[in-house]
């Protein structure tokens, strides 16, 4: 006689077979994700679905995988931040799908391995919510429409660079075996409730922090209105589920724990994003920017979001039309949803209200009473709420759909009625084409794989780690330490470094190099002294003009350039990364040196752009001369001033490189012709050879010498060097514009400022003032040759001045000391006050 028992094998083909109509519809989802994120599934080993944060993502990836490879632990490294590094405790480590990843990886590559866990993802959200929906509405057509809500949710799908935020299937599920075990009190359930609770944080943090809310509202709501829920069997239950997921996510939560209670600023892990990160009402109810029909149409209206522009809260005009009806037919089965997505609203509008950009602060927001709290505060951005809010509104759904096929029998019609309503979910959630973008990385770093030695290199530009995530994506190709990166809620320890060199300092906080640095070899020599080896400029994101800028402060030669970077050496020497074109003493010499401009006016300004470079330690302090010479060989001009005043040659070792910026003030009085430039270094005594910049052609001011003819002749002298000869003087509505006509009674060596005040004659207030040098800052006194005659105009505003009469008075100060100069009239007689007053004007009423 056989045995009659069934085979495992058996067994399993069975279960598949009873299960086989849910296996079609996990099928069904996993087929719409392709449609959904196409072109993904055509490009699942060329290009990665998403962008921002992905790259930081692929780092992690790769970063856990080298971990375990060479013995180590994950949650710190000395590949970011070099060289102190940093601690990754607080890092957002997308657990489960590397767990995943790490195996698939090593069969089918990285590539192709994270995208399939990718579109997986949607599809195992849309069956989660399919199942749950299944058991609370008794409709597998209901339940398919709420899958479809939840599986391809707006919000959901806008997060494609963060691959663990968008993993929301475990909350159903939880939800679904937590039903279970309040309704039939078995403890598998609770295990079953406590695993997918337990995969919840394993796959973030953030989501059993927002999944929580809808979990603790369900088992609130359920202890209040069912009395089997407040029984001791499910309070017993409820306590082991609490109990094995505390149990299994300790090994992940002690780490974070301990680092929290003895790093040096707690205060750091939290991000204030509450009043900015929060969502725009009118998100709720505008389509997706980038849908493929109306999507040009509402695109002005995104440029009022904040971080609505990207992800996309619409929650669907078909879904809200479903969700209203489900909840009006099925009220007592629909308050718990209603309730549940009431919370994520309010919750997801943060402390204060916005509406198409425009913030209404005297709104009194819910979101205010638990702003504060710790789980909250570090959630950094209360528009995340949202990524739950299709939970309850998938549900709503369902309802409404069941509502509608409860009117009739489930035949043709009512198939074709769930197609519809499928069709219209999908085709306003639509957003293909979806982002993907190829995991580039610059040819140059397969090269820097291969060098040998333990070295460090500096990316750049950097922007608020916009660029940084890409700097670690290239890092899985190179594998050297970077000098930034970006991480989760860093200690500021970790940019000590970064914070003790004045260069690195700079381009952090102004993504520029400093111009005021012009040490730029002992500004680099701190990072070669660190063991960072290169300075990489990437032009893809520098662009033209900052590159430029950037390479002619470097000054040295790039030790390579591509289409894609340039890079230099952080330790120039000469000869290798420079060589000076003109010696100007045996240690000093010229990389290079230009003037501007070739051509000038008696007081014109010269400059000279000078770049310096060491063959060896000068030992002494150098001046710089800028020389006009003549025709004849003679110095006609010289101006001299310390090389560099803020890192004298005395302190210079071999291979200095220097920049240095020198101006010449062509003397007003300086005979005009043609002069050679000529650049030259003293040491109390002229030294070493001299260097041409260039010819200079100075041309003659313009000089006027011819009697003036003001409408108002005076003769009036101040100080014996600058004598009034007359004044036109025009009122208007609007202006008071004083013509004056100076005239020099000699040269003068010190710059004088002109005063022009307007006084009120009822009280002597003074209503408008001018203190200037003449011709508004641009012809000053020293400039005036002997018996020029100066026009200058000043403008007084009149426009504010009720009617009335007004003192006009003029006079000359000193501009260093302010103090006037005396002033007499054409009789010898000093005027009071070192000031001439001319006849009062009137101003009428405007």
């Amino acid at each position: 006689m056989q045995d009659a028992t069934p085979r495992p094998s058996e067994v399993f083909l069975g279960r598949i077979y009873r299960q086989r109509e849910t296996i079609w519809v996990l099928f069904a989802y996993v087929l719409l994700t392709v449609v959904m994120t196409w072109p993904l599934a055509a490009r699942l080993g060329t290009h990665l679905a998403g962008g921002g944060d992905l790259w930081a993502h692929q780092w992690t990836f790769w970063w856990v995988k080298r971990s375990i490879l060479e013995g180590h632990s994950p949650f710190y490294t000395d590949l970011l931040f070099y060289p102190q590094g940093v601690s990754l405790t607080y890092h957002n480590f997308a657990w489960l799908n590397i767990a995943v990843w790490l195996p698939l990886q090593a069969i089918v590559g990285r590539v192709i391995a994270y995208n399939v866990i990718f579109i997986t993802v949607f599809a195992l959200n849309g069956f989660a919510m399919y199942l749950l929906a299944r058991e609370v509405t008794g409709s597998k057509p209901a339940a398919f429409i709420g899958g479809l809500v939840y599986g391809f949710w707006p919000y959901t799908l806008s997060h494609y660079e963060h691959p663990n935020l968008i993993a929301t299937c475990w909350v159903p599920l939880v939800l679904l075996y937590l039903r279970r075990t309040l309704q039939g009190g078995q403890k598998r359930d609770a295990l079953l409730a406590a695993f997918f609770l337990f995969l919840t944080g394993l796959t973030r943090w953030h989501l059993l922090i927002m999944g929580g809310v809808i979990i603790g509202l369900y088992l609130l709501y359920q202890c209040l209105v069912d009395k089997a829920c407040r029984t001791r069997r499910t309070l017993g239950l409820l306590v082991l589920i609490v109990l094995v997921t505390g149990i299994l996510l300790t090994p992940l939560a002690a780490p974070l724990v301990i680092a929290q209670l003895t790093r040096l600023h707690p205060e750091d892990i939290f991000i204030d994003e509450q009043t900015t990160a929060q969502t725009d009402l009118l998100a709720y109810v505008l389509p997706r920017r980038y849908h493929p029909l109306w999507g040009d149409a509402v695109s002005p209206l995104y440029e009022n979001f904040n971080v609505n522009k990207i992800y996309v809260a619409f929650l669907g005009y078909t879904i809200i039309a479903l969700a209203l009806y489900g909840a009006t037919r099925n009220w007592r089965q629909a308050r718990f949803w209603i309730l549940a997505a009431v919370v994520y609203i309010a919750l997801a509008l943060g402390p204060q209200l916005r509406v198409s950009g425009q913030l209404y602060p005297q709104v009194p927001m819910p979101y205010r009473l638990v702003g504060d709290l710790f789980f909250i505060r570090i959630l950094r951005k209360p528009d995340r709420f949202n990524i739950f809010l299709g939970l309850p509104i998938g549900m709503l759904t369902s309802l409404g759909v069941r509502a509608l096929l409860h009117q009739r029998p489930f035949d043709l019609k009512s198939a074709l009625l769930v197609g519809v309503a499928g069709t219209l979910v999908l085709g306003e959630y639509c957003s293909v084409p979806y982002p993907t973008e190829p995991p580039f990385t610059p040819a140059w770093y397969s090269q820097l794989a291969q060098e040998p030695g333990d070295f460090a290199i500096l990316d750049l530009p950097t922007h608020g780690h916009t660029f940084d995530k890409h700097y670690m994506f290239y890092q899985t190709t190179h594998g050297k330490p970077l000098v930034e990166g970006k991480t989760a809620r860093p200690p500021r320890e970790a940019l000590a470094f970064i914070n003790s060199v004045p260069f690195l300092k700079y381009v952090r906080q102004h993504n520029a190099m400093d111009p005021a640095l012009v040490d730029v070899s002992h500004q680099l020599r701190p990072l070669a002294e660190a063991g960072i080896r290169y300075i990489i400029l990437h032009k893809k994101f520098a662009g033209p003009n900052q590159l430029a800028t950037w390479q002619d402060w470097l000054t040295f030669e790039p030790y390579h350039e591509d289409a894609d970077v340039v890079v230099y050496r952080t330790d120039p020497h000469p000869e290798r990364d420079f060589v000076l074109a003109h010696n100007m003493t045996d240690e000093i010499g010229l990389i290079r040196a230009t003037s501007t401009p070739t051509g000038t006016t008696q007081a014109g300004l010269i400059q000279a752009d000078v770049r310096w470079g060491s063959a060896a330690a000068p030992g002494r302090d150098y001046d710089v001369c800028l020389n006009l010479i003549n025709t004849a060989g003679k110095a006609a001009q010289s101006h001299c001033e310390l090389l560099s005043p803020t890192w004298p040659t005395s302190r210079w070792e071999a291979g200095e490189v220097v920049r240095g910026a020198y101006a010449l003030q062509v003397s007003p009085f300086l005979e005009p012709g043609t002069y050679s430039l000529t650049l030259t270094l003293t040491d109390s005594a002229p030294a070493g050879h001299p260097f041409v910049l260039g010819s200079l052609r100075v041309d003659p001011l313009p000089r006027v010498f011819v009697e003036p003819r003001p409408a108002h002749r005076l003769h009036v002298l101040w100080g014996d060097v600058v004598l009034l000869r007359g004044y036109d003087l025009q009122l208007s509505a609007e202006a008071l514009d004083l013509t004056l006509y100076w005239q020099a009674m000699c040269r003068m060596e010190r710059d004088y400022k002109v005063f022009v005040h307007l006084s009120s004659l009822n009280d002597g207030t003074l209503v408008a003032q001018d203190d200037s040098v003449p011709r508004r800052w641009t012809y000053p006194t020293s400039w005036w040759e002997k018996d020029e005659i100066i026009t200058d105009t000043i403008t007084l505003d009149v426009s504010g001045l009720s009617a009335g009469r007004y003192e006009v008075a003029v006079g000359i100060c000193d501009s260093g000391t302010l103090e006037r100069l005396p002033v007499v009239d054409q009789t010898g007689a000093s005027l009071p006050e070192q000031k001439l007053v001319l006849p009062d004007i009137t101003v009428k009423t405007q």
